[in-house]
């Protein structure tokens, strides 16, 4: 093989960014804002994130572990590349020694390949995951099934397989997780969760009973808040940078946007407002507990709520203006002030000190 094939074939993988087996098929979504490399960006609705060298065993983890809370990668997922950008890479990759004599569409027993999930169909905690091979020339699938307490695949989730053995990242935990075909998956830990803590009652916090996302007299309701919101949560709502005024009126409209695309969940609200680069007033990643406080404060009014008359339909709070209602800088330590300006989600009071 002459020099300036191998050339060629190391700026193709260098410019396609396709630094291991698995990039040759799947095109990495980030790059490290440290160091600038290729990576794999995965990040969970707690605001915990993680990057990947290679997607597949052992997944080993980006050295650079710095990464800024107001980062934003360069696509949500990873993506698949074409069959023709497939064969391409392969082809560099075989001269330059990345890959023992691939051939595109052929797979050796004992290695681990690349799928992609086409569909999940889920019956009480038993999955039946039908699968694409990413180094089929004709789009071959595949069909395994396994068990597990809680969804665990999405059609467009990237899998590796060897024989009957699976490994994926976990998308709650951000962990990779092997199992067997037609066994049970077990959970991981998560990377990073909510201190327990902060969920009891402390002195100090604010008591609320369980809100509604919609005015009183419909029938949607907010899940359990889970806790009443602490001292410590205030402050993504109303600090020094960004008062509870300023946060509200940047927010109520994209929040009012994806109603009206059905992003209503508190879940799948706090997923796109990460993704779209928005923060907390203390510029933090959203959790669904935020923005269950954000949806409540937002589309609760009190004096609708106390009306006898049954509300069939979402009407504008009367001091809102347009699309923005106007609400003035508080003082973090004016509790009282905060517990007002939340009242619409129940019964709020605020609690001396000991």
């Amino acid at each position: 093989m002459s020099d300036m094939h191998r050339r060629d074939a190391k700026n193709l993988l260098k410019r396609e960014s396709a630094r291991s087996i698995g990039a040759c098929y799947v095109n990495p979504n980030a790059r490290c804002p440290e160091c600038n490399a290729s990576v794999y960006f995965y990040a969970n609705e707690h605001g915990s994130r993680v990057l990947f060298d290679h997607l597949g065993p052992p997944w080993p983890k980006h050295p650079c572990t710095d990464i800024p809370r107001d980062y934003v990668p360069r696509d949500r997922l990873p993506q698949r590349r074409a069959r023709g950008a497939v064969q391409e890479l392969i082809s560099a990759a075989n001269i330059i020694g990345l890959f023992d004599s691939k051939v595109f569409g052929h797979r050796a027993p004992d290695e681990w390949t690349v799928l992609v999930v086409l569909s999940v169909a889920r019956i009480g905690d038993e999955n039946t995951v039908a699968a694409e091979y990413l180094d089929s020339r004709d789009g071959e699938t595949t069909t395994f099934a396994c068990r597990s307490e809680l969804p665990i695949f999405d059609a467009g989730d990237f899998i590796n397989m060897r024989g009957d053995e699976i490994s994926f990242v976990h998308k709650d935990a951000l962990r990779p997780v092997f199992f067997r075909i037609g066994g049970t998956v077990t959970t991981p830990a998560p990377l990073a969760e909510e201190p327990r803590a902060a969920l009891r009652p402390q002195a100090g916090t604010l008591q609320l009973r369980q809100p509604r996302l919609i005015p009183a007299g419909t029938n949607r309701l907010v899940e359990d808040m889970r806790g009443p919101m602490t001292e410590a949560e205030m402050i993504h709502f109303n600090s020094d940078k960004v008062d509870l005024g300023k946060l509200f009126r940047k927010l109520e409209p994209i929040i009012r946007a994806y109603a009206r695309e059905h992003t209503r969940k508190p879940r799948d609200v706090a997923r796109r407002l990460n993704a779209e680069g928005h923060r907390t007033a203390n510029d933090a990643a959203w959790t669904p507990r935020l923005v269950r406080f954000l949806l409540a404060l937002m589309f609760n009014d009190p004096k609708r709520g106390r009306s006898n008359k049954p509300q069939t339909t979402a009407q504008p709070p009367p001091n809102q203006q347009g699309s923005q209602r106007k609400l003035s800088p508080v003082a973090m330590d004016d509790k009282s002030e905060i517990a007002k300006r939340l009242s619409a989600l129940g019964k709020v009071t605020v609690r001396p000190r000991n």
